[in-house]
């Protein structure tokens, strides 16, 4: 599960987020709508600790996310009961993110980025990494540089990144971004099958359109507020 509790984050005098509690339970695809600029991309950073609120926390699946200036920023949490979480991390752990464009080394195939962000996590081997281009609609063997690749090949060779290591947790921003017909079905049955695992999906979009579509369970954010629309 994903708990996020009384989580402000300001920018200066720009308050982004304010006091947001939520869960987000597994086996459930979560979305967030919501106009651009509303503050769903700095929650889903938050949550993942690429970010770091001005207050409150987040716990994923047991894991404090912030390290040590979590429980600086709330010194209630120190010495808690392990049913609040029961370690510390500074990154969401074991879990898949698309935020904004995917970044990619452009003068290496699909295939050769992803063997390299393998080696790195230790999470993936060769075989995951294909595997993930195949469902994907991207071929494993083709030559191509990822600087020639489309925009809607560049997300989806994102999505082969955040599936191929399995992951328990997948948080995507504007997933569906530049993506044809075909490779949005191919990306909604992926979901699908997460969802069956019993993993935790969240999912933001400005598109009503999309989130209704692939959602179980929606929030809407404005100005910084959120609040369930669809349960």
């Amino acid at each position: 599960m994903i708990t996020v509790e009384n989580l402000s984050k300001s920018y200066g005098s720009n308050s982004v987020l304010k006091n947001i509690s939520v869960n987000f339970h597994e086996g459930e695809i979560c979305g967030l709508v919501g106009a651009n600029g509303c503050g769903k991309t700095t929650l889903m950073r938050c949550i993942c600790g690429f970010s770091q609120p001005t207050s409150g926390y987040v716990v994923v699946n047991g894991s404090l996310i912030g390290g040590k200036s979590a429980i600086k920023r709330n010194p209630e949490l120190a010495g808690t009961n392990p049913s609040i979480f029961s370690r510390v991390a500074d990154f969401a752990p074991n879990t898949g993110v698309i935020i904004e464009t995917p970044g990619f080394l452009p003068h290496e195939t699909g295939l050769q980025n992803l063997m390299l962000l393998a080696a790195m996590s230790g999470r993936a081997d060769k075989a995951r990494a294909r595997r993930a281009m195949i469902e994907l609609g991207l071929d494993p063997d083709e030559k191509k540089q990822v600087w020639k690749y489309s925009l809607g090949q560049r997300q989806r060779l994102g999505f082969a990144q955040a599936f191929m290591e399995d992951p328990d947790v997948l948080i995507l921003d504007e997933p569906f971004n530049a993506m044809d017909k075909a490779s949005m079905e191919e990306v909604h049955d992926l979901l699908q099958r997460f969802k069956a695992e019993n993993k935790i999906v969240l999912l933001a979009s400005h598109s009503a359109e999309d989130i209704a579509r692939a959602c179980d369970v929606i929030f809407e954010m404005e100005d910084g507020n959120l609040r369930m629309i669809r349960e």
